[in-house]
């Protein structure tokens, strides 16, 4: 083993010397390589190319065993091994704390670690860091304009060959162009990084502009929730999240809707208020703490974190939390969990969750306040008067397209035992769990409101008397099924009417579907009558229509 270097005044300047007219040939060859090579290594802007392709002349030009390259990180000071060949899957880091070494390495020339007889030269420093494992004979730094990018670690030479000044020549020009090869690499990565951070930017300001136009025209406060969250997922980059509101009632935050979920049925069980999740006090869990204080909060690690409370069924790595502020009041929090690609959350990150839930708190106080304007604090179904606007709306357009719509009225039969019998508590229970199931069982496109006491109006547009009598035997079949605690199964008698075919107006189609109603009543309950010119109406004292008992 021999790694001692000749000893020369010219820097190992292969041109000091004098050559044979023989010798010529190959040292133009030799130097022919190396300015392939400086050509090959200037051409590359992927570090992890540029790192293989280095060491792969090395290791080809002079069949070194073992060798291995640092890569220098001025930040922490640190050399982080890249790439190796020979000496496994190892991962060294290590940091020069000794002067006289780090004063070596700037002098950019190739220098021995082992003296002749193969003995460290630095045996203190290497076992302080740990590099008595590493085996190396020559170590040749990485230097460019005095700033050192890197360093190449040598083991020996096939057959223990010292290193002539000409491969110390090639070894010192070809490591030079390897680093000025590592800093370009730098640079471009950071000027790549820095243009997508500006395209991400620029993406997510037109995001923000789109998310408030949208926020505008979306009036449903769960389909507002919904977008909401997810375009919060999107900007951070994230996996999954869930948008929780507080209700001031119970003092909690309640979870109104999830996205991102791998359990989509789950995921809709919820959106859809039919699975109830935990809900967090003020300063309970980090929702609960972001939402007290009012402030967003980063966790990147939450096995690090007490304030996070553990779910079997989160599945959370880490966790973006940004208050939704209104008029100084916080009304809700969004979290959004797991940045994707390994990544953490970032300030970045914050900034843009902040500025829409900034937007999102103006839109969703809005949201909630025509929601409790239009809609049933009992039930969660639309309003009597909300209705009939709504039934207006359908039949203009139904005149205009030349469409059908039909009314189904509906009465809870006997409801009145179930009051007295069990109390209003469970009537009110009752008629929130029914609202529910009618819910679910219509479309989109209809409505449902509840039009007074245990009676219900829905819209059916495009649709004749046929398909929403079909529409409502299937409601009274199903509703038969549904369990109500601790009470007896409740049935309902529906009557149909449809426009234009029963009536001319709005007025005369609620009035036929009315005495339609009644007729079932009358009928015995329990059943769906569609309305005919037999059915006779008759009205109330209070004006309202009823079917005349004589039918």
């Amino acid at each position: 083993m021999n790694a001692s270097i000749p000893d020369n005044n010219a820097k190992n300047d292969p041109g000091s010397e004098k050559l044979s007219i023989g010798e010529y040939g190959p040292r133009v060859s030799e130097l022919t390589e190396l300015l392939s090579a400086c050509r090959d290594l200037s051409d590359i802007l992927n570090p992890e190319e540029l790192y293989a392709i280095f060491v792969g002349i090395i290791k080809h030009k002079f069949k070194v065993h073992r060798l291995g390259l640092f890569v220098y990180d001025p930040e922490t000071e640190t050399f982080s091994l890249v790439f190796s060949d020979g000496l496994g899957k190892l991962e060294y880091k290590f940091k020069i704390d000794m002067q006289d070494l780090w004063q070596t390495i700037l002098q950019d020339e190739p220098f021995a670690v082992v003296d002749d007889s193969g003995n460290p030269l630095f045996t203190k420093f290497l076992e302080k860091q740990d590099l008595e494992i590493l085996p190396s004979e020559l170590w040749v730094p990485l230097v460019m304009r005095g700033e050192v990018m890197g360093l190449l670690t040598l083991g020996s030479k096939a057959g223990d060959q010292p290193f002539d000044d000409f491969e110390l020549y090639f070894l010192q020009q070809i490591t030079a162009q390897a680093a000025v090869s590592i800093n370009t690499c730098r640079l471009y990565e950071r000027r790549r990084q820095e243009k997508e951070d500006l395209d991400k930017t620029l993406q997510n300001l037109s995001l923000l502009y789109g998310i408030g136009k949208a926020m505008n025209y979306i009036s449903d406060l769960k389909k507002l929730l919904q977008y909401i969250l997810k375009q919060a997922i999107d900007i951070a980059s994230a996996e999954k999240g869930s948008l929780m509101l507080y209700d001031i009632e119970s003092d909690r935050l309640k979870i109104r809707v999830l996205a991102g979920l791998v359990d989509t049925a789950y995921q809709d069980r919820v959106n859809n208020n039919e699975i109830k999740c935990r809900s967090f006090k003020p300063g309970e869990g980090i929702a609960g703490r972001v939402f007290l204080n009012s402030q967003p909060m980063i966790v990147n690690n939450i096995r690090d974190d007490s304030l996070f409370i553990k779910s079997e069924t989160s599945f959370v790595r880490s966790i973006a939390c940004i208050p939704m502020v209104v008029y100084n009041d916080v009304i809700g929090v969004i979290n959004v969990t797991n940045k994707k690609n390994g990544k953490e959350f970032n300030d970045q990150d914050i900034k843009m969750l902040k500025a829409v839930a900034d937007q999102a708190a103006v839109a969703v106080n809005k949201a909630q306040l025509w929601d409790m304007a239009v809609t049933d604090s009992l039930t969660g179904l639309y309003v009597r008067r909300y209705f009939m606007v709504k039934l207006q709306e359908e039949i203009h357009r139904a005149e205009r397209y030349h469409k059908q719509i039909s009314v189904i009225m509906t009465d809870l039969d006997r409801f009145k035992y179930i009051n007295d019998s069990y109390g209003h508590d469970a009537g009110d229970r009752a008629l929130k769990a029914i609202s529910q199931f009618l819910i679910k069982n219509i479309r989109d496109v209809d409505a449902i409101a509840r039009y007074g006491g245990e009676e219900f109006v829905m819209l059916i547009p495009d649709a004749d008397k046929e398909e929403a009598f079909r529409l409502a035997e299937r409601l009274r079949e199903e509703l038969g099924k549904v369990k109500l605690d601790n009470l007896p199964p409740i049935t309902m008698s529906l009557g149909i009417a449809t426009y234009p075919t029963d009536c001319k107006d709005m007025e005369e189609l609620i009035n036929k579907a009315d005495a339609a109603m009644y007729a079932a009543k009358q009928a015995g309950r329990n059943i769906s009558v569609k309305y005919s010119e037999h059915i006779q109406i008759v009205r109330d004292k209070d004006g309202s229509a009823m079917a005349d008992d004589s039918v």
